[in-house]
């Protein structure tokens, strides 16, 4: 690992100025993080056997102050034995309030602490990625991370090359998954930069979730052997053309894509996680009734290019137009109530009944093992593909989506 092997660094300029994070204090290293999000938070990180360890969990390092900072954040201060430290690498991530990342490396020496700022950072990021080590339960979807979700997004993105689609945009909090797709291993690095298993876990989930839900919305795609459409307006005509984008927001309802299918030769609208309704309006039922309002995908036969706004999909269902296809998407990963055979039920339960559609499908990358599960699904008439990432399976689903939209 270079990083970790050569020095300096390369592309980083040598800090002069006393540190207030690190500084020999006798013959201890006092070293001081805030921890908490990504945002005006500061991580330091030591090379321990090879891996990143949070100074936290360093063997040796003890904990002298410890300070809530608001918003989430803890300030600490830790003493290590400048013995343990001498010659390791010691990393240090530091968000703006923004969230905007860098790097400061450090190496501990007889005579003090040599430092480097790294203001492009990002090919030191890829390749300190994959070095952190695990602190808990995060190992698992760490792993899958690695090994499945950059794969995941060359697929996608050779499926939207394929479909002549001019880009892939990234509105509101959808933002934020806009940096696992651009660049996953830069994600990865921002998800285990985090000082908790817990914190990793939930940063990983939401990231392989979006990514699972996105290949799945192209493999449909891909099965129709589909083209992007995008409409133009010229005086009082609309013309549907070829060429568009694929369009990431959640809730607002506008259209994911118009796709039309070469082998069907038929165009359909493509949305994903659109609102149903607003969620406040569980609060106005009877008994405090859990409402699951964002399914994942919804496709419609036909151009829709009325204005829905923030939970107005259901107006489409008043006017008549009902779904030809509903696909719930779950990794088989899921760590939260999210992977619960209630939970799910109650979401496409849901769906059926305010949405109606033709069919509806639940997808799942890993294997589905639980057949009481299974069962109450088939109860429900909720097709089920799991094992996704397995080629057999991904055939029949393609079949599945060929047979379905028609």
């Amino acid at each position: 690992m270079y990083v970790l092997r050569a020095w300096p660094p390369q592309g980083c300029e040598e800090l002069k100025e006393v540190r207030h994070w690190i500084r020999v204090v006798g013959s201890e290293i006092e070293i001081v993080q805030m921890v908490g999000g990504t945002r005006g938070t500061d991580y330091v990180y030591v090379e321990d056997s090879g891996f990143l360890t949070n100074v936290r969990y360093l063997l040796g390092a003890r904990l002298v102050a410890r300070e809530e900072w608001g918003r989430g954040r803890r300030r600490e201060m830790y003493r290590v034995p400048k013995s343990i430290l001498v010659n390791r690498l010691v990393v240090r991530v530091s968000f703006s309030n923004s969230g905007y990342m860098h790097l400061t490396l450090c190496r501990v020496r007889e005579d003090g602490v040599e430092c480097y700022w790294c203001s492009s950072h990002q090919d030191l990021c890829r390749e300190l990625a994959t070095r952190f080590g695990f602190v808990g339960g995060e190992r698992q979807l760490a792993e899958f991370y690695i090994n499945f979700v950059p794969r995941l997004v060359d697929e996608i993105k050779r499926i939207a090359r394929k479909a002549n689609t001019e880009g892939v945009f990234f509105a509101g909090h959808a933002k934020r998954f806009e940096e696992t797709f651009v660049d996953p291993y830069l994600s990865l690095f921002t998800s285990m930069v985090l000082d908790t298993w817990q914190g990793r876990v939930l940063s990983l989930q939401e990231k392989i979730s979006h990514i699972a839900e996105l290949w799945v919305l192209a493999k449909i795609i891909e099965a129709m052997d589909g083209e992007t459409m995008s409409l133009r307006y010229d005086l009082n005509r609309v013309e549907l053309v070829l060429g568009g984008e694929w369009w990431i927001e959640f809730t607002k309802n506008r259209p994911f894509a118009y796709i039309r299918s070469r082998t069907k030769g038929k165009e359909y609208t493509f949305f994903y996680q659109p609102s149903i309704y607003p969620h406040i309006i569980s609060a106005f039922l009877p008994g405090k009734k859990r409402l699951h309002l964002v399914p994942d995908i919804v496709i419609f036969e036909g151009i829709i290019d009325q204005l829905l706004d923030w939970g107005e999909l259901h107006k489409l269902i008043e006017q008549g137009k009902h779904p030809l296809l509903v696909v719930e998407v779950k990794t088989g990963l899921e760590t939260s109530e999210w992977r619960s055979p209630e939970y799910i039920l109650g979401q496409l339960k849901t769906y059926k009944e305010y949405l109606q559609p033709k069919r509806i499908a639940l997808a799942v990358l890993m294997p589905l093992r639980d057949t009481l599960f299974r069962a109450a699904l088939r109860s429900l008439n909720v097709d089920v593909f799991d094992n996704l990432l397995n080629p057999k399976a991904q055939e029949a689903f393609r079949n599945y989506i060929l047979e379905t939209l028609v």
